[in-house]
């Protein structure tokens, strides 16, 4: 499996109420796997293991390295993870983001892969929070090789804003 290792502030740009930034507070656009919408932020990753990522981003006093993925070998379990900034609160000053997974075969054939809150808290404080929800998938011998993609519908139902994501994996 190809793994890449990456230090979080050269992944992740900074997110502002423009956009995201880079370190020099230059605009970036937005790409397939990173969108925003005002200051509603959110960015896909894929990883090889959920909880290395996790214990990396909630132990780090500074932009952890966390390891990402994309391409996997059958039986091999990935995830499909998600960071946000920027949620509208709503009266009690709560957050209610939640994300919808997909996964679409070599193929084309679209298949629902599960969902569920992504933050549920107060709006965040810091640059960027790992979100609550992940989608875990592995293939097996009856999965076709090749590309597929994992689409992430994020929903910021009190900022009534949509962010829809891809990630790209590779199944060899």
């Amino acid at each position: 499996m190809r793994r890449l290792f990456l230090v979080l502030s050269l992944l992740v740009p900074l997110a502002s109420t423009a956009g995201w930034t880079d370190s020099t507070g230059k605009l970036i656009p937005d790409t397939e796997s990173m969108r925003s919408n005002g200051d509603f932020h959110a960015q896909l990753l894929i990883t090889p293991d959920e909880a290395e990522l996790r214990k990396a981003w909630n132990t780090s006093s500074r932009a952890p390295t966390l390891r990402v993925t994309d391409s996997v070998k059958r039986g091999i379990r990935s995830s499909a993870m998600l960071f946000l900034r920027g949620c509208a609160p709503n009266a009690i000053g709560q957050c209610d983001v939640v994300v919808e997974f997909f996964v679409i075969t070599p193929s084309g054939q679209r298949v629902p892969a599960g969902g569920g809150p992504l933050w549920t808290s107060e709006p965040p404080q810091a640059t960027l929070v790992l979100g609550s929800a992940s989608m875990n998938f592995s293939f097996d011998p009856t999965n076709e090789a090749g590309l597929y993609s994992v689409q992430a519908k994020v929903v910021d139902r009190i900022g009534k804003r949509t962010l829809e994501l891809w990630g790209r994996i590779r199944l060899d």
